[in-house]
């Protein structure tokens, strides 16, 4: 009778994953060229079918629907070997998170450094972070300007890249300036800087950044590189607190935790290098990827991308994952009601 509890409860997470994505694509409605996303789920019956023909269990057997953790007596205290034995419940399965990458309706701006892009394509963007350390970006919104040294940059400040990946600087005392749909940039009928657009095969290489950007995703090197970077980092700053309240209780014979730093702060330089290194590889493998796909994208000047949304598509939607999330609260309700009954009337005498 509790497992109605479980599938309510399991609708009202899914609802409200469902919802918290759509309120922020109503909160990008007004950015330029915004991607909206939406959430995935499963139902119980489309992950049984699933389920009932899976194999992958020992014996040739169909999984098991249950969750359960089969592990040998000899192994209770080495769970790292337990097998584990992935079941399912009878409620909605939230999957994951995804981005629609369609091209937004265009506005007619006029203004000399506004530019969209008409067909798949990203415009290439030096992105400097808080630490000082650039990387490239890639973004739809073509809301440009120029900076007092001449560079085209974006409302953030960001560096626009030409196709060979260096900034574009135009001369801040010419004021005629002409564009071509190739994106290329002229001033006084000479060819200043082509603006840098690649395009991908698979999208699911790109995720969201922050500041209407996209990015790679990292590769697992870069990734597993990273986790032994911070561990690397937390050696290092537990070393040196070690040592710095030895040496503020004036202790003696600090030999020892002295090269405990030492030997922590040559790991971590190790695991930065690695780092470094698997990031640098990483790098070269997107620019290759980039290389290896040709845009068909058109530059239009004085254009700009809207978001790909419809403010009352989303708000019908919205209203709609209300209804749902109300409807599994009224059998929460409904449940709670017929426990109350069962445990304190029925019994009764």
């Amino acid at each position: 009778m509790l497992k109605g509890l479980y599938t309510a409860y399991t609708g009202m997470i899914n609802e409200q994953h469902r919802m918290d994505v759509m309120t922020n694509n109503l909160a990008n409605a007004d950015t330029n060229a915004y991607k909206k996303e939406g959430a995935t789920s499963q139902a119980f019956d489309t992950v049984l079918a699933y389920k009932i023909k899976d194999m992958s269990e020992p014996g040739n057997l169909p999984r098991n629907l249950s969750t359960s953790r089969a592990y040998d007596d000899e192994l209770v205290d080495n769970p790292d070997r337990w097998t584990s034995r992935t079941g399912m419940n009878l409620g909605v399965k939230v999957g994951e998170n995804y981005t629609d990458y369609s091209e937004g309706p265009m506005r007619v701006t006029d203004n000399t450094f506004d530019f969209a892009l008409s067909g798949p394509g990203f415009f290439l963007v030096e992105y400097t972070n808080k630490a000082d350390e650039t990387s490239v970006k890639y973004t739809r919104d073509g809301n440009f300007t120029m900076n007092a040294q001449g560079y085209l940059v974006t409302q953030d400040g960001d560096y626009i890249l030409d196709e060979n990946r260096r900034r574009i600087r135009l001369d801040p005392n010419e004021k005629e300036i002409g564009t071509n749909t190739n994106g290329d940039i002229y001033q006084a009928g000479n060819l200043v800087a082509t603006i840098g657009v690649v395009d991908f095969e698979d999208y699911d290489m790109l995720e969201h950044f922050g500041e209407n950007l996209f990015q790679f995703v990292d590769s697992d090197e870069v990734k597993s590189a990273q986790a032994v970077y911070s561990r690397a980092r937390t050696n290092t700053m537990l070393a040196q607190s070690a040592l710095n309240a030895a040496r503020a209780r004036g202790e003696d014979g600090l030999e020892e935790l002295e090269a405990a730093v030492e030997a922590a702060q040559r790991s971590e330089e190790a695991a930065q290098q690695a780092l470094e290194e698997a990031r640098t590889a990483d790098d070269t493998a997107h620019r290759r990827l980039e290389q290896e796909s040709e845009t068909t994208a058109t530059v239009l000047s004085g254009v700009l991308e809207l978001a790909n949304m419809s403010i009352v598509t989303e708000m019908v939607n919205m209203i709609a994952i209300q209804r749902q999330y109300e409807s599994n609260q009224k059998v929460i309700t409904t449940y709670d009601e017929s426990l109350d009954i069962a445990v304190n009337q029925l019994g009764r005498l």
